[in-house]
């Protein structure tokens, strides 16, 4: 009986020195874990500081650029007020801005003015939109926007902003 004890305790004792080695060896693993951890957000936040750094470099050159462009247009401008004062049937011939981007959205903005909008844009714009396409459909189903919301799974206001932007409505 008594080697029997004896042999118990040795298997008890032989089973807590296990389960303590388990225990420190996964004590150690989320230690290592929370220290690797902390080397990735250092990284993170240098990566992002840097990243802010490069952005604010940029910002500032680009107000550099703007701001010697802004110059440059009202010089422009200051001639072409003198050169109007001297030939006045020229003032229908200039222009402040000159950019492309200028150009094409005046361009654009007359033509919804004066036409509405492109046709031919919103045909290709609404062959790349499925949803569009979708909510074209049902439209045309003669069902409402809070029918066509519920069937595709969006919001009402999402179903008429579509409708509103594309001028369909």
């Amino acid at each position: 009986m008594v080697t029997f004890l004896l042999f118990i305790s040795f298997l008890l004792n032989i089973v807590s020195l296990l389960s303590i080695v388990i225990l420190y060896s996964r004590q150690n693993r989320f230690v290592n874990m929370e220290k690797e951890q902390k080397k990735i957000i250092v990284e993170m936040e240098d990566i992002i500081s840097a990243y802010l750094i490069e952005m604010k470099e940029e910002n500032d050159e680009f107000m550099r650029k703007f701001s010697t462009q802004v110059h440059n247009d009202k010089e422009n401008v200051f001639h072409t007020e003198e050169n109007e004062q001297e030939d006045p049937r020229s003032s229908e011939n200039v222009t402040k801005w000159t950019g492309g981007g200028y150009k094409r959205a005046s361009k654009a903005y007359k033509q919804m003015k004066d036409h509405g909008p492109d046709p031919e844009y919103q045909t290709k714009e609404s062959e790349q939109d499925p949803l569009l396409q979708k909510v074209l459909a049902l439209k045309k189903k003669g069902m409402s926007i809070e029918e066509i919301a519920e069937s595709l799974g969006k919001g009402q206001t999402e179903i008429e902003l579509l409708l509103k932007f594309r001028q369909i409505m």
